[in-house]
């Protein structure tokens, strides 16, 4: 079973300076906008309030919100069934790993030519068959353990905190409690703001390292995350939101050199 705790993730917290400013924001884009008045008052309080809530919302609140998306997320895209080829395949190569921190992951496959994947906090990872079409067993390890590696390092629920902010600074939701159901118009608002929402540069270096360290503590062939990143380089797809290739593929061939150079098994 694979098992690498990463260094303590920060909280994502947006500091006191950093609350005001926004505040600022959302009153000067009221009165821009013509909003004068009461109107204006009102609905600034109203914006600024929400974000304050939004910003300290926890770690299970935003898991349960994950978890929602998600749902939202299967019910509009073709999922494998279980006997499927692409469902099976997934299950075997993910086998040794089961949980990150504690989480308890769960794999499925929406059936799309897109190129894509990505694991949401609650756990929930999802691979198109798009994807899976070009990648070989190893190839797509490693693009499962770079998506894993952001949920690891709590990249996806800072993701995750930040498109809730930006609803709340719109005033497109209210306060979210334990148990909350939010609807599907707030969660078509949240999926938006979660894709608009990339991850850091540094967030994408890291997890490129997580996935990398997946292949090597099961054993798997080094040079599957080079010809993963060769196959990925100008496609436009999956990692077109993400850093040059070529210093991606420049810092894992380090780590693998460190790791005693298996580029060739």
């Amino acid at each position: 079973m694979f098992s690498y705790t990463p260094s303590l993730c920060k909280r994502h917290l947006p500091s006191a300076h950093a609350f005001c400013s926004v505040l600022l924001v959302v009153s000067m884009v009221f009165f821009v906008s013509g909003c004068v008045g009461s109107l204006n008052t009102s609905r600034a309080v109203s914006a600024g309030t929400n974000l304050f809530r939004a910003a300290s919302i926890s770690d299970a609140q935003l898991s349960s919100m994950s978890a929602q998306l998600r749902n939202r997320e299967d019910k509009t895209n073709q999922v494998a069934p279980a006997n499927s080829p692409y469902t099976r395949r997934l299950n075997k190569l993910m086998a040794n790993l089961k949980s990150v921190n504690g989480i308890p992951l769960s794999y499925k496959v929406y059936i799309t030519k897109q190129v894509n994947a990505n694991a949401a906090p609650d756990g929930s990872v999802r691979v198109f068959s798009g994807l899976m079409d070009i990648m070989n067993d190893n190839e797509l390890r490693f693009v499962l353990g770079h998506e894993i590696g952001h949920v690891a390092y709590g990249h996806s629920k800072g993701r995750l905190r930040t498109a809730y902010v930006t609803a709340a600074v719109r005033d497109s939701v209210g306060a979210y409690g334990a148990g909350s159901i939010l609807s599907d118009s707030v969660l078509g608002q949240l999926a938006t703001n979660f894709v608009n929402a990339q991850y850091s540069q540094s967030n994408e270096l890291e997890a490129d390292q997580y996935g990398l360290k997946f292949l090597h503590d099961n054993g798997y062939p080094l040079n599957a995350a080079i010809t993963c990143m060769s196959k990925l380089q100008g496609s436009g797809g999956f990692f077109s939101s993400h850093p040059s290739s070529k210093e991606r593929i420049s810092k894992l061939q380090k780590t693998i050199t460190s790791y005693g150079g298996r580029l060739d098994k």
